[in-house]
């Protein structure tokens, strides 16, 4: 084939420049239950130089203190209070009040169904404060609560309204001298049939190593089981293939070009909700166990968790599926009868594979042990990025990787679906399973992930147990991870607006678009553009010669464009040269979504160095 119309088009795409804004609709819907207070309109009572007393405050305590006391919007949906915030600790995020010398915040409750008000106070050094709640019912005022704290402490209650209050006013009074915060404010009840949704991430981990996707090993039994009660999505792809953009499209409904977060150093914006967002809006308690990194809470994904943690998934411990599974299963006992959503996210998948020792001959008795990645058998990982290893040594990566699969699969699934069943609620609670990216064992010649845009990095699990069990069975529907929002609040009786998450799902003719404008680990690596449709898979790779000198060897043969059928699984065949009527198409394609890319204004935000340290030890940023 011509590359003529190639030319042309790629020459048209140098002079774009423009700004995108996106709005987030509103919902003309009844509101629903407010259980969370921080969800409520609330009155505060403060001094006249609170602001000016705050800052000081803030800033006497140290410079870690600004860091636990962040005055980030905790939710798009609901309207913004000056005084809500995150309180920032030890890795882990949650909602709050924050309060500054004597302070009153003043909520309206007008049907007591909750008889039960449930908060936490953190009290920092140097704060000297007395924390009360009242009850105020026209000119009767009762005190329910009072503590006193003249150090750093954290502390949590739950305190009984009482039967005969109908209307009233619940006050939170802080009096003193010093900054503190109230932590999750939030009227309880047990409820006797819970809607209980639970999102799974499973980092790293490619389709066709599952065996509920056809691997010749047993990788995957629970998910296999579960595939029994749900909608298995056949044909799902990540929107990138890497963790950051992904999981914002996982949670927005939006590509790349839409969420606008293309490098780790963009930030989820607040022009559009996000998931959790929803769920907090329609009175669910909500909570996060992840492994930090790219899903850290500092890129935004805090918004609508009331807890979201950094912590069990961690990429350095040999067993986060069980801590992440404690966390899990510690929170739902706490907040059990209650509505709850939770995302939970591990990299026991990711590199360096890791597992318990006990499980190491598992799948290969000579397994000697775990191994650290690629990076094993590679002198300088980054610079030999593209070489190849012995073919024993690369069997060992594939052993560690199925094991770590297998691992996570028994032990964060198993144990979901185990304590749902011994709860009772299996059959009416809705889970969705998935990855946000696959990882590469020399395919295409590399290693990894987040470097190109073939199936084995962005072709992903997908599984959703819907409540009641409906809608299960094999779909072979082109499927994005950015359909995972609509798919999941399809008919859930959920209010929000439908603008919020449009639902292209089943679409005519429809394309995916997939992309690597940033490749996050090594900046020499091709920046890469691909669409997927029913029959083709279409890669646009754009080629810097003076920048691949950085690699020895440099990759083999690299092309500007690459077709595959989508027959070719294992994308051998490059088409591109052979079928103009297809590559007419995709470059029209090119043309329109290079341009929406240039739209995306541009955006940082500082990464702490405690972010940084841990992204390097996960294998990226780039050089």
């Amino acid at each position: 084939m011509k590359f003529q119309v190639c030319v042309k088009m790629v020459i048209k795409l140098l002079a774009v420049v423009a700004v995108i804004s996106i709005g987030i609709g509103t919902c003309s819907e009844k509101k629903a239950d407010t259980l969370n207070i921080l969800a409520a309109d609330v009155t505060f009572e403060t001094g006249a130089d609170a602001e000016a007393r705050f800052a000081v405050l803030q800033q006497a305590g140290g410079p870690n203190l600004s860091q636990v006391f962040k005055r980030d919007r905790i939710n798009v949906l609901i309207p913004h209070n000056n005084w809500a915030g995150r309180l920032s600790s030890g890795g882990v995020s949650q909602q709050a009040f924050f309060s500054v010398d004597t302070m009153r915040a003043i909520f309206e409750v007008k049907d007591n169904r909750r008889r039960r008000f449930r908060f936490s106070i953190y009290n920092p050094a140097g704060s000297k404060l007395s924390y009360l709640i009242y009850i105020e019912q026209q000119k009767n005022k009762k005190m329910v609560f009072k503590k006193y704290f003249a150090k750093r402490q954290s502390f949590t209650a739950t305190v009984t309204l009482g039967k005969s209050l109908k209307k009233f006013k619940l006050v939170l009074e802080t009096r003193g001298k010093g900054i503190g915060a109230w932590v999750n404010p939030q009227l309880v009840r047990k409820k006797e049939h819970p809607r209980i949704f639970i999102v799974i991430v499973l980092d790293s981990l490619r389709s066709d190593h599952t065996s509920l996707y056809g691997y010749h090993r047993k990788t995957t039994p629970v998910l296999e089981q579960l595939a029994s009660d749900s909608r298995v999505f056949r044909q799902a792809f990540s929107s990138s293939s890497w963790t950051l953009p992904a999981h914002v499209s996982l949670f927005s409904g939006k590509d790349l070009p839409e969420h606008r977060v293309l490098t780790y150093t963009d930030h989820i914006r607040e022009d559009y909700p996000l998931l959790a967002e929803v769920f907090q809006k329609n009175g669910f308690f909500t909570a996060a166990f992840t492994g930090g990194g790219f899903v850290a809470d500092g890129f935004g994904f805090h918004r609508g968790f009331q807890v979201y943690s950094n912590n069990p998934g961690n990429v350095s411990f040999y067993d986060s599926a069980v801590k992440v599974l404690e966390s899990f299963k510690n929170y739902a006992e706490a907040f059990w009868g209650e509505d709850l959503f939770i995302f939970l996210h591990t990299y026991q998948v990711h590199a360096p594979y890791n597992f318990p020792e006990s499980l190491k001959k598992h799948f290969n008795r000579n397994l000697q042990g775990n191994s650290l990645g690629a990076a094993n058998f590679l002198q300088n990982w980054k610079v030999e990025y593209f070489r190849s290893i012995a073919e024993n040594s690369k069997q060992q990566l594939v052993d560690t990787y199925d094991t770590a699969i297998y691992y996570a699969d028994q032990i964060l699934l198993g144990g979901v679906v185990q304590y749902l069943k011994a709860k009772g609620v299996y059959e009416q609670a809705g889970l969705v399973i998935t990855s946000d990216h696959g990882e590469e064992f020399y395919d295409h010649g590399s290693w990894e992930h987040g470097h190109s845009l073939y199936n084995e990095l962005v072709k992903i699990p997908l599984l959703i147990k819907y409540p009641g069990n409906r809608h299960k069975g094999n779909n072979d529907t082109l499927t994005s991870i950015a359909d995972i929002p609509a798919l999941l609040l399809e008919k859930r009786g959920m209010r929000f607006a439908e603008t919020f998450f449009l639902n292209r799902y089943g679409a005519v003719n429809r394309v995916l678009p997939v992309s690597l404008p940033y490749p996050p680990m090594i900046r020499q690596i091709p920046a890469k553009i691909s669409f997927i449709d029913e029959r083709y898979h279409f890669i646009y790779n754009i080629i810097d010669r003076k920048a691949l000198e950085y690699f020895d060897p440099q990759p083999r043969n690299p092309e500007v464009f690459e077709l595959y059928e989508r027959q070719d699984e294992k994308e051998t065949k490059n088409l591109a040269d052979g079928n103009a009527k297809a590559m007419k198409k995709f470059l029209v394609l090119l043309e329109k979504y290079l341009r929406r890319l240039r739209k995306v204004p541009g955006q940082k935000h500082r990464v702490d160095e405690a972010l940084q340290k841990e992204l390097k030890s996960l294998g990226y940023l780039a050089d």
